[in-house]
């Protein structure tokens, strides 16, 4: 493929073991439908305390590093619901298409996910106190906008930047395809503010970084 992985990560992280699809859809319901578009899953490295002297932690005990090789372009939604339900550990994916690719990972207990666009580069910090501390950091790579800090704040801050690009969407959908001008300036009136409000938080944001 293209875009090779290769992550700032110690060799002794590295487990390049073939993982059988056939595993997976035998613990999934109606599993050959779900994995129909996976041609290959390969558990790529490992972050434990054993692996990379990080501190483990309840909740993060360890992270995986799975490439899924696909048939098509498109992200196979529901078999990684399905790998994350089997393994309970946070994984980051990454996919392949040919020469394509893009990453992705969900939010641990929460039925969440967030996926760059495809072929876009990212850069992960594999570093840090404690290894719940890295799986945060990683998602937090994933995010548009984040604080400093505080993991809970980004997630709230993001979810609500993306409630807002949601509504502003449908609104300007609507003031398209509204005949009546009166209607048109009503549907603008909303849509104002909840502009600003977007461009409010993203400046904010930036002046932060």
């Amino acid at each position: 493929c293209g875009y090779k992985m290769s992550f700032a990560l110690p060799k002794s992280t590295k487990a390049d073991k073939f993982l059988p699809k056939k595993v997976f859809e035998a613990k999934t319901p109606k599993g050959k439908k779900v994995f129909k578009s996976v041609a290959k899953i390969t558990l790529t490295h490992k972050l434990s305390p054993r692996t990379i002297n990080i501190e483990k932690t309840q909740k993060v005990p360890e992270i995986l590093l799975f490439e899924i090789v696909l048939h098509e372009k498109k992200i196979p939604k529901n078999a990684i619901k399905a790998i994350d339900a089997i393994t309970s550990l946070p994984i980051l994916y990454k996919f392949v298409y040919e020469e394509h690719f893009c990453f992705g990972i969900s939010l641990l207990e929460e039925k969440r996910y967030f996926y760059s666009e495809w072929d876009e580069v990212k850069e992960f910090s594999f570093s840090d106190t404690t290894l719940e501390k890295v799986y945060q950091n990683i998602v937090k790579s994933f995010l548009h906008v984040s604080t400093a800090n505080d993991f809970k704040e980004s997630l709230e801050l993001e979810q609500k930047v993306q409630m807002l690009r949601k509504e502003i969407q449908a609104l300007e959908n609507k003031i398209k395809n509204e005949k009546q001008f009166k209607k048109q300036l009503e549907l603008s009136r909303i849509l104002k503010p909840l502009k600003q409000e977007l461009q409010n938080i993203l400046k904010e944001n930036d002046a932060k970084h």
